[in-house]
């Protein structure tokens, strides 16, 4: 069966590790592609063990930027819940 492709503009990314916790993200869909490319490539034994996730708005204090990585061996499940931010 294949993958669904996403079709709204943004997406909330919900990865839960190994250890149970969850981390969301708010992303754009081209983040969201980029997410799943990099976890189908690695789950094929190709490419990083790691994957960058910009954290966008909850840039806080004096950064210029902020990321949060994810681990593909401590992700357990994931899931993408689409949404339109156009009006």
């Amino acid at each position: 069966m294949p993958d669904p492709e996403p079709s709204g503009d943004r997406a909330i990314l919900t990865v839960t590790l190994t250890n149970r916790l969850e981390k969301e993200f708010d992303l754009s869909i081209e983040e969201v592609n980029a997410f799943l490319d990099w976890y189908d490539a690695r789950d094929a034994g190709a490419g990083p063990a790691k994957f960058a996730i910009d954290k966008h708005n909850n840039n806080k204090g004096p950064f210029s930027s902020r990321k949060e990585y994810v681990i593909f061996d401590k992700i357990l499940t994931f899931s993408i819940d689409e949404y339109s931010a156009k009006e």
